[in-house]
């Protein structure tokens, strides 16, 4: 009885005929059954009753094109605007130096995407017309990948266009030639606008201590030469102790006793126009006929017409030390300056004997040094510019000095240093002090003690004519020193380093005329290929709706595209069939 009741079970007498196999899981199974009723309720065929497609401009992308012209122009005008304002001050605002950074990086980023943007759409309302759509099935493909948006896709396009043995539209060409311009253009605009670190100029005022008409008039001759023999007897040169006050012609190294310089006050880094003392000249070695300092007077008379002034034979004898100089030259006792120009006066001269040696005592060694030496100095007051590297030019004479002034007149710097060892010959060898630092500022250098016997180095005669050099430029810079004041304002240029845009000309016209040629480019495929379309981009899409008309090209068959010979197949055009629906139309139709 089991046995016939088991020939009469039928497990799926309560399934109905159309639906699906039993499943383990319920809701699945209720999943299954609603999936097979939608497919079966899906349209095998475009229905009759449906609406034609709507062909339309679809404008966003030219829109997006406009706007983004008006972003190239405005970056452009903005980056031109940063290389003017640069040379202008050393605080560049953040409209100068970040945002053009960040433009520029989004134009690099974004010039590509919006091209590629227009040319996709583009190249939807080129496909109705066969002067501007694809030439092959295999080009809607590649159009429909992008295929011209890049170096890499343009020549994966070209292998494959060899082995179909077919040839691209002239739709494509163009879109790959912009595509490519468009690539270029913003390496190229980066390297016309970099950033350098220039040299800025900016207009201030400084107050700085520097020569004043009224304070000269303060100054006298023993003024002048105490402070100037004060700092020659450090024996160093005046730009090392003055150095921010002593101005040499450019070019000229500072680590020697300068022959032309002018000293005024310091500007701070800064460059002006300021008043000072100007000094040029120098003493030298020279041969002459003289042997004794009984040669030496006569010798100055048939040098110097009307010999004006000449020293005794002074001799100093400091420590281990015998020194004898005399002197003459062309000036006296008088004002160093004229009240009207020529503010110098004419080139003053001066002869210089000197004799001496660096031992006096018996039985040691010594070095005798003796000869000529001539000094051509020539001082004048005025205007000079200086600059904040130590360097002064463009200077102009400016009476400054009034004889009538009280005290002692300023002396001529050369007059006023042979003047301080005419007349100061007893103090200084009264006074050992006095002695051991004109030996220093001589060039005299005291040695180690040797048996109990202090030695010194013996200077060269041309030592010691730079030295009597350096004595000359220090009676200048005492004039300057005792005659500066700080209540006056004068004007200045203040001179930093920037980092600002500049511009390079050669990628500057490199970049405009690849923006020209990228404008150009799409103006041409806009006006050959703009028109009504039925879709905003080309993409897989509208390839899909093209390939649903033809699916015989791509069923049969498998592999790459290159593969399929059915894609060489001219693709002639879009258009409408009888229900208004778009579809392509053989070439010839």
């Amino acid at each position: 009885m089991m046995a016939e009741h088991r020939d009469s079970y039928n497990p799926y007498i309560e399934v109905a005929p159309g639906s699906p196999a039993l499943s383990p899981n319920p809701r699945k199974a209720r999943m299954d059954t609603d999936d097979a009723l939608e497919m079966k309720n899906l349209p095998m065929s475009p229905s009759p009753m449906s609406p034609a497609p709507t062909l339309g401009y679809y404008p966003a992308s030219l829109a997006t094109l406009t706007i983004w012209l008006t972003f190239i122009i405005i970056m452009v005008w903005l980056l031109e605007s940063a290389v003017a304002h640069g040379p202008r001050s050393t605080r560049q605002p953040w409209s100068y130096t970040t945002l053009p950074s960040l433009l520029l990086t989004v134009f690099a980023q974004g010039h590509g995407a919006v091209t590629a943007m227009h040319l996709a759409r583009v190249s939807v309302s080129a496909l109705h017309s066969p002067r501007t759509s694809p030439n092959t099935w295999a080009e809607v493909f590649w159009i429909s990948d992008r295929a011209w948006q890049g170096p890499v896709g343009i020549l994966s396009t070209i292998l494959a266009a060899s082995r179909l043995r077919v040839r691209t539209s002239t739709h494509f060409i163009l879109c790959a030639v912009t595509c490519l311009t468009a690539l270029i253009t913003p390496i190229i605009l980066s390297r016309a606008y970099p950033i350098r670190n220039i040299v800025v100029e900016e207009q201030t005022v400084i107050t700085p201590f520097v020569l004043s008409v009224a304070q000269m008039g303060s100054v006298d001759a023993w003024s002048q030469i105490g402070t100037g023999i004060g700092s020659w007897s450090t024996a160093l040169s005046i730009a090392d102790t003055y150095n921010s006050s002593v101005y040499l012609p450019p070019g000229t190294s500072r680590a020697v006793d300068p022959t032309d310089f002018f000293f005024a006050g310091s500007t701070g880094g800064r460059t002006a126009t300021l008043p000072g003392l100007r000094l040029s000249g120098q003493c030298v070695p020279v041969e002459s006929t003289v042997s004794s300092f009984a040669d030496f007077p006569a010798f100055c008379h048939a040098q110097i017409a009307d010999l004006p002034y000449m020293t005794a034979v002074v001799s100093l004898t400091p420590a281990a030390t015998n020194i004898s100089i005399q002197a003459c030259t062309n000036k006296t006792w008088g004002a160093a300056f004229s009240t009207v120009p020529p503010i110098s006066m004419s080139s003053n001269v001066a002869y210089i004997y000197i004799n001496s040696a660096n031992n006096t005592y018996p039985g040691l060694p010594g070095i005798v040094v003796e000869g000529m030496v001539r000094c051509d100095s020539q001082a004048s007051t005025g205007r000079a510019r200086l600059t904040g590297n130590g360097t002064y030019t463009s200077f102009t004479e400016e009476p400054m000095y009034n004889q009538t002034q009280g005290g002692e007149p300023i002396l001529d710097p050369l007059y006023a240093m042979l003047f301080y060892f005419g007349t100061h010959v007893t103090s200084l060898n009264a006074d050992s002090g006095y002695r051991a630092a004109v030996a220093r500022a001589l060039g005299f250098v005291g040695t180690s003690p040797r048996d109990g016997a202090q030695t010194s180095t013996q200077p060269s005669l041309k030592e010691m004519a730079t030295a009597f050099w350096r004595g000359v430029s220090y009676t200048v810079a005492g004039v300057g020193l005792l005659s500066r004041t700080n209540d006056t304002t004068y004007p200045a240029v203040q001179s930093g380093v920037a980092a600002v845009y500049v511009r390079e000309p050669r990628f500057a016209s490199a970049a405009y005329t690849l923006l020209g040629v990228w404008l150009l480019l799409l103006v041409v495929v806009s006006v050959r290929s703009f028109r009504p379309t039925f879709g905003g981009s080309f993409d897989s899409y509208v390839t899909a709706k093209l390939v649903l008309d033809r699916p015989g090209l791509v069923q049969p068959l498998s592999g790459e595209l290159a593969e399929n010979p059915n894609l060489r197949e001219r693709f002639g055009r879009v258009g409408r069939d009888s229900l208004g629906r778009v579809v392509t139309v053989a070439e010839g139709h």
